[in-house]
């Protein structure tokens, strides 16, 4: 077994691994950045026509994004 393993260039071995864990990782990252990139994008597009359209900056819309909950929570209790 010995003979095998001593047989065997280790840098043939390193360069085969070394590749595997490229395209491995490369695909990974591929899904990651593919599943992330389509609702940024979205955000992006919102973010642009609300400040080219209708003027609105995205200060003023995080300051809106921001105080949601406390807006859902008034509506809530003006419901009740």
């Amino acid at each position: 077994m010995d003979a095998l393993f001593n047989s065997v260039d280790s840098q043939l071995v390193l360069l085969v691994a070394a590749i595997a864990v490229v395209v491995l990782v490369s695909q990974l990252f591929f899904r990651i950045l593919s599943v992330g990139l389509v609702p940024l994008i979205g955000l992006v597009a919102i973010v642009v026509a609300l400040q080219y359209l209708f003027g609105i900056t995205p200060r003023q819309l995080w300051f809106e994004v921001s105080h949601l909950p406390q807006m859902a929570m008034k509506f809530f209790n003006s419901l009740a």
